[in-house]
């Protein structure tokens, strides 16, 4: 494929996490076409945790952002985004973290999501002391049964009490809909509609009572398309679609484009039909079904055999001759979101595939 073309790859140390940067602009470009526009997108930057990816968003007409951690709210407020939601939950000395982003950065609109009372209360304890305020979205739990408030009711009972909690300010609904990733389309589609309905009857009762849902906030990568066509959806907040990754790239190709995998090179060829990578445990994330990435050029998958920290060792496809030591591959993870935070920085690859410059991967680890 030219388009992974790497001219003078040998001079690249390996491993290496390499960032294509004219696909991310084309994966960039290919979002806003699919949106109208970027007016409803909070792109998660959990996936490149760079802060030169998101002034490429921010160029492209991108103004708020959602993350998962401290660090990340941190460096994106650093660039001057103005409205930052973090979509964890705070707990414990978590909170003080959050609390000193707000405090370093008082122009920023920072928002938390929540399910728990105590939790809240918590919250609004150490924000009234510090004299700040934060929005609180309640994480509404609409299908994939890993965070979350019950849709109805039970929310409508947590949005009064964050409205009356000092320091807190009720910001609307978050949902994640992680659980909609099935490979067929139609099934994806009625999946993401049952699930988004939860949300959306929820945010009608809560508006009935008297109080305002400032925004619904939902989706990731798989279901973001279908839940954009609903009207009461505010903003849609995918993250991998940045970069792509072959996990979701088997189930919907074509969508985006890959735009970061690892290069890896041929250490040793112990038998026939077998060769040993140097992209092992601590260059690929092994979240994710074995053999745990897709290499280019090969006609077929390899067989996993084994994997160490700094190893992998494959099996061959049949047919396929013996790659040398020194050969190089480049390797497209099944999850590219966990592989990048095991880097500190990325090649950058430009149009001309050369390795242009480096970037930090600035809020990796937590």
């Amino acid at each position: 494929m030219d388009k992974y073309m790497v001219s003078e790859a040998h001079l690249i140390p390996t491993p290496a996490l390499l960032v294509f940067r004219e696909c991310v602009e084309e994966n960039i470009r290919r979002m806003g076409e699919l949106l109208g526009g970027y007016s409803r997108l909070r792109p998660h930057i959990k996936t490149h945790k760079m802060a030169q990816v998101a002034k490429m968003e921010m160029a492209a007409g991108v103004d708020k952002f959602k993350c998962a951690t401290p660090k990340e709210a941190a460096m994106l407020a650093a660039l001057g985004v103005g409205d930052i939601m973090m979509s964890y939950h705070p707990v414990g000395a978590a909170i003080q973290r959050i609390v000193h982003v707000k405090r370093r950065y008082p122009q920023v609109d920072l928002s938390v999501i929540g399910d728990n009372e105590g939790a809240l209360k918590a919250l609004s304890e150490v924000c009234s002391s510090a004299g700040v305020e934060i929005g609180v979205l309640i994480d509404l739990n609409t299908g994939m049964d890993r965070t979350g408030a019950a849709p109805g009711e039970p929310s409508l009972t947590l949005a009064k009490m964050i409205q009356e909690l000092a320091g807190l300010r009720f910001d609307g609904l978050h949902c994640y809909d992680g659980h909609v990733t099935n490979p067929n389309p139609e099934f994806r589609k009625r999946t993401a509609f049952h699930s988004i309905q939860k949300a959306v009857e929820t945010k009608e009762l809560i508006e009935a009572s008297g109080l305002s849902v400032e925004r619904l906030v939902a989706s990731g990568s798989p279901a973001f398309e279908y839940t954009s066509q609903i009207p009461d959806v505010d903003e849609v907040s995918p993250g991998t679609w940045i970069f792509w990754d072959e996990g979701y790239g088997s189930k919907n190709p074509g969508q985006f484009e890959w735009a970061a995998m690892v290069l890896s090179s041929v250490i040793s060829t112990p038998a026939p039909d077998l060769i040993c990578l140097d992209a092992g445990n601590k260059s690929i994330a092994p979240d994710t079904p074995e053999p745990h990435f897709k290499v280019l050029g090969f006609p077929d998958d390899p067989e996993f055999v084994r994997r160490n920290e700094e190893h992998q060792v494959l099996r061959l496809p049949k047919g396929m001759p013996r790659p040398n030591v020194g050969d190089q591959f480049l390797l497209v993870p099944y999850h590219i979101c966990t592989t990048v935070n095991l880097w500190d920085e990325a090649c950058v690859i430009d149009a001309d595939g050369c390795f242009s410059e480096t970037w930090p991967v600035d809020a990796r680890g937590h």
